[in-house]
């Protein structure tokens, strides 16, 4: 077992078409053997929950820019393997950093023409999570954790695809819902 460093970055500093590429290439992506395979042209990318993780491995392959990233984009990708680390999870619920430009997204995220982060936490941007065969919200998803020390808790690695309801006992598929009620499935 090894250990890497990682570093979170909210979506909300991804350039919006960039952010909806990766989205749709995540939508669309197949499943070999439960895993989703991201073909995304350079980037090796992870899907989880809430965004997705990118290996900064290539960085060491492509020391400047490849023109199919965005400058803000390699930006961020530049500064988490400067930092150290082997992987970026861009995260929709990490707050955004001030150090980052915010765009908006798809997320219900938003910028003034100040270029301030607003409305990135309203009500409308909550969903709750049900069993698209019964309505359950009893749905489980397997994961992985792994102790921290300095948090001194257990850190969410990893959610995996598979899901379960409790309440039809088979394996479900997931449906996301505003919690304002019109619904979503995935």
């Amino acid at each position: 077992m090894r250990r890497f460093p990682v570093c979170a970055c909210s979506t909300a500093h991804l350039p919006c078409a960039e952010h909806d590429a990766i989205d749709r290439l995540i939508r669309h992506a197949p499943r070999r053997r439960g895993r989703i395979i991201v073909d995304h042209p350079i980037l090796t990318i992870e899907a989880h929950q809430y965004g997705f993780w990118v290996h900064l491995g290539f960085i060491d392959d492509w020391p400047d820019r490849p023109d199919a990233l965005s400058p803000e984009f390699w930006a961020l990708l530049a500064d988490a393997r400067k930092a150290g680390a082997n992987w970026l999870s861009f995260d929709r619920d990490e707050p955004p950093s001030d150090q980052f430009p915010v765009f908006a997204t798809v997320q219900g995220e938003a910028t003034n023409e100040a270029g301030e982060s607003v409305n990135a936490a309203t009500p409308a941007g909550r969903i709750t999570i049900r069993c698209s065969a019964c309505g359950s919200a009893g749905v489980m998803r397997d994961a992985w954790a792994r102790w921290d020390d300095d948090a001194q808790d257990w850190a969410l690695g990893a959610v995996f695809d598979a899901a379960f309801c409790e309440a039809c006992e088979k394996d479900a598929t997931l449906s996301e819902q505003p919690i304002d009620g019109s619904q979503h499935t995935h």
